[in-house]
This record gives structure tokens, C-alpha cells and sequence, in this order.
């Protein structure tokens, strides 16, 4: 089985392409939400959240925005969060690639935002980014910025001055796939790159 590691920084449209993998008929582990789920009602994340930042959350709920507040330009705090949480989710994909490899699956695709900072990319046969132009990036952050609880662009502009600066995510990449022009055109750098991986290449 041959392991695609999917990267980008924020709105960069990794999720896009994840999508278009999925669509392709290729099973894809999707990192962020494996943390959702370990972070949902009762999730196994909880207790060590609750004990390391005490008050966030409250009758087994998590306060995303309280959380959020505390480790945003926290680099100590954050990487409090990360020792908790990457165990949590290494455990899930492994679980992931377990059930692939059963099934005989010819590919999957982990869709990890951190899979270079961890050293993931290095268990990957593949490795893919996605980009796209800063401005269509900031746009993007802006639409998310919008409702009660959702990341200001101020605060997105904390996380992308502490992630990877692109231009090195593409010189370590083996392929690079770009969204920032429409998705036709990503999906058919998908294709491209599975029909390559399908004959050998």
C-alpha cells in the first residue's frame, strides 16, 4: 500500500484536495477531525485537557474559544496542548492504517496539517502540498473569521506567523498541488498524480 502524506498551511485548500482523493475512491485520514472527535462531548481528550487548562471544559463539553484563548501566542501552552492531543491521534491513524491494509487498499492519503513538524512525512511514500496565493489564503481566513466562536484574522494571523512557512512546505514536498485557481484544475493534478502512482511512477 503506498501512504500519500497531504499537508498546507491554513487555507492553503488541503481540505479541497483531501476531498477530491475521497472522491477519487481513495480512503483518507483526516487528522483534524480525529482531534474533533477526541475533543467532542465526553471525548477521550477531555480529562487531560480540563486538568492541564482547568475551566475550559464544562459538564464534559469543551469550550473551543476558551481553549483557544489560552494557547493562541502561548507557545508553552500550545505545545502543552499538542502532548496531549498527538498521541491521541497517532493512535487513531494507526488504527487507520490497520484497517486499510486489511481491506487491500492500493493507496490512502493522511491529511495531517503538522505531518512535516511531526516527521510523518518521513513514514510517507508521498508526500503532497497544497498552496494557493497568500491573498486567496487571507480571504479564505477572513470568511472563516465571521460568527460567534470562529477564529478572528487576527487570530489566524498568530497561527500562520508560528506554522512552516510555505516556500519550504513546497521545497520538501514531492508533489504540489495548487487551489488557488479552481477545482477542476485540482482535481485534475489528483488524478495526474494517481494515474503516475498507478503506473509505477
Amino acid at each position: 500500500m503506498r501512504i500519500i502524506g497531504l499537508t498546507g498551511g491554513m487555507a492553503a485548500g488541503k481540505s479541497t484536495v483531501a476531498a477530491l482523493f475521497r472522491k477519487a475512491g481513495v480512503p483518507v485520514f483526516d487528522a483534524d477531525a480525529a482531534v474533533r472527535t477526541l475533543q467532542e462531548k465526553n471525548g477521550k481528550a477531555l480529562p487531560a485537557i480540563e486538568n492541564a487548562f482547568p475551566g475550559t471544559v464544562h459538564g464534559g463539553n469543551l469550550n473551543r474559544a476558551a481553549l483557544r484563548a489560552v494557547v493562541i501566542g502561548q507557545p508553552e501552552r500550545l505545545r502543552v496542548l499538542e502532548q496531549i492531543m498527538h498521541p491521541l491521534v497517532r493512535s487513531e491513524r494507526q488504527r487507520f492504517l490497520r484497517t486499510c491494509r486489511a481491506r487491500g487498499e492500493a493507496f490512502c492519503v493522511l491529511d495531517i496539517p503538522l505531518l512535516m513538524e511531526i516527521g510523518e512525512d518521513r513514514a510517507c511514500d508521498v508526500v503532497v502540498v497544497a498552496t494557493a496565493p497568500r491573498s486567496t489564503r487571507l480571504s479564505r481566513i477572513r470568511q472563516r473569521g465571521q460568527g460567534v466562536g470562529k477564529m478572528s484574522v487576527e487570530q489566524a494571523e498568530k497561527l500562520l506567523a508560528r506554522q512552516m512557512p510555505d516556500h519550504e512546505r513546497r521545497r520538501r514536498a514531492d508533489i504540489v498541488i495548487r487551489t488557488g485557481l479552481s477545482r477542476g484544475y485540482a482535481a485534475r493534478q489528483v488524478h495526474a498524480l494517481l494515474n503516475q502512482l498507478r503506473e509505477g511512477a
